[in-house]
C-alpha cells in the first residue's frame, strides 16, 4: 500500500521528467524505471485506450502518471495469482460500446451483465516470504452513489498493492 500511495503522489511531477529523458537507457532501465509502464507502452500498446487517441506526451501522461502510476514500482510487489485464487472477486464497473461489443473498464455504456456490483471484503493469509508479511486485505465497492453518480472503490491487496477511487457519470446503462 505504501509503495502504491508514493507512486500515486510522485508519478504526477516526476513522469514528465522521465517521459523526456525516456530514450536515455540508463534512465529507461534504471534511474527513472518506476515511473514507466514496460507493460503497455505509455499506454500506446492498450487499443481501447488509444482510440481517438495520438501517441504523445499527453496520452502516455494520462496512462503513466494519473491513471497507472508508476507502474513499473507497483509489479515488483506483485502477489502470485495461485496464492490468492480462492478470493472473491474484487467489485468493478464494466463497459460496453453502443453495439454490445465488450470493452472492459472503459467504455460508453456501463453493463450491469458485466460489472460486479456491491461490496467485498477479503482477509487473508499468504506466505511469509512475500514482504515478510502474513496477512492482508482487500476491499472494494462498485455501485450507484446517487442520480447518475457512480463509483469504484478499491483498497489493499488484490493482485498488487491497490488504491483506486473512480467517481463516474453514468448515462448509458444495459
Amino acid at each position: 500500500m505504501v509503495v502504491n500511495l508514493f507512486g500515486f503522489i510522485t508519478a504526477p511531477i516526476i513522469f514528465p521528467i522521465a517521459y523526456a529523458l525516456r530514450k536515455i537507457k540508463i534512465v529507461r532501465r534504471k534511474i527513472l524505471w518506476i515511473y514507466f509502464d514496460d507493460e503497455d507502452e505509455f499506454g500506446f500498446d492498450v487499443y481501447w485506450w488509444m482510440k481517438g487517441r495520438k501517441e504523445n506526451f499527453w496520452t502516455a501522461y494520462k496512462w503513466t502518471a494519473l491513471r497507472n502510476p508508476a507502474w513499473n514500482l507497483q509489479s515488483l510487489t506483485i502477489i502470485n495469482p495461485d496464492w490468492i485464487h480462492s478470493l472473491s472477486e474484487s467489485r468493478v464497473l464494466k463497459y460496453v460500446d453502443f453495439n454490445g461489443k465488450y470493452m472492459d473498464n472503459k467504455g460508453p455504456v456501463l453493463s450491469l451483465k458485466h460489472s460486479k456490483l456491491g461490496s467485498n471484503y477479503d482477509r487473508f493469509k499468504l506466505p511469509e516470504k512475500f514482504l515478510g508479511a502474513r496477512w492482508f486485505f482487500r476491499y472494494s465497492f462498485a455501485g450507484k452513489i446517487i442520480g447518475k453518480l457512480w463509483i469504484e472503490f478499491q483498497i489493499g491487496f488484490h493482485t498488487r498493492p491497490t488504491f483506486r477511487l473512480k467517481f463516474k457519470i453514468i448515462k448509458h446503462i444495459t
